[in-house]
């Protein structure tokens, strides 16, 4: 989510070693209703709250990022959407902003054109009759192994950041981080299931 900010800005206020980047507060004069306070949002390099200040007056350009498309839409898509419409109002309704808003749909994406491929291999595996199944369950079950090993390495990577951080203080270094692992935790999750399948396709085709 990005918000636009003010071209004019003071001198740096946060530099010390926790922080990854100063914050230039921007110039706001102090008979400014959003300078008392109107509306504020909590910089995550401060710290603290901040008063939000638009680049022209009362006008909000908000641009966030969209779905890609390389699969049926879940709830989570639902979530972001009824999350930033929420905040939209509230800014135009509540604040009085002109707020104009502004989301993307990603139709071109190395995950859509990795997931059309797949569609496609399935499907001509579908209709090849002189596949051997047998041996691409073996091969898909050595891919999987080999996922698995790099995704404990990739683990550990993480692991080894977040304690790093951690002593050094850096809570926004930290926060990017735990992040990290739980999308990893998710694709480790996604495996475990392929691996189950496999799995089962191993015991039916063995029994067969």
């Amino acid at each position: 989510m990005s918000l636009s900010g003010t071209g004019n800005f003071c001198q740096p206020i946060c530099e010390d070693s926790s922080h990854r980047h100063p914050w230039y507060p921007p110039e706001i004069a102090t008979t400014d209703p959003i300078a008392r306070g109107q509306l504020l949002l909590r910089n995550t390099l401060t710290g603290k709250k901040e008063p939000f200040v638009p680049m022209q007056a009362r006008h909000v350009r908000w641009y966030t990022c969209g779905p890609t498309v390389y699969d049926s839409s879940h709830v989570g898509h639902a979530r972001t959407y009824l999350s930033f419409d929420i905040m939209r109002r509230v800014m135009t309704d509540y604040f009085h902003y002109n707020v104009l808003y502004q989301i993307n749909t990603t139709d071109i994406d190395d995950k859509i054109i990795l997931r059309a491929r797949q569609n496609e291999l399935i499907r001509l595996l579908e209709l090849d009759t002189s596949v051997d199944f047998d041996k691409l369950v073996i091969l898909a079950k050595e891919a999987l192994g080999e996922a698995k090993a790099k995704s404990d390495q990739k683990k550990e990577e993480i692991a080894t950041a977040i304690e790093e951080a951690t002593q050094n203080k850096d809570s926004r270094a930290k926060t990017e981080q735990e992040g990290l692992m739980e999308q990893h935790l998710v694709k480790r999750k996604n495996l475990d299931s392929d691996e189950a399948k496999i799995m089962e396709l191993c015991g039916s085709s063995s029994s067969s």
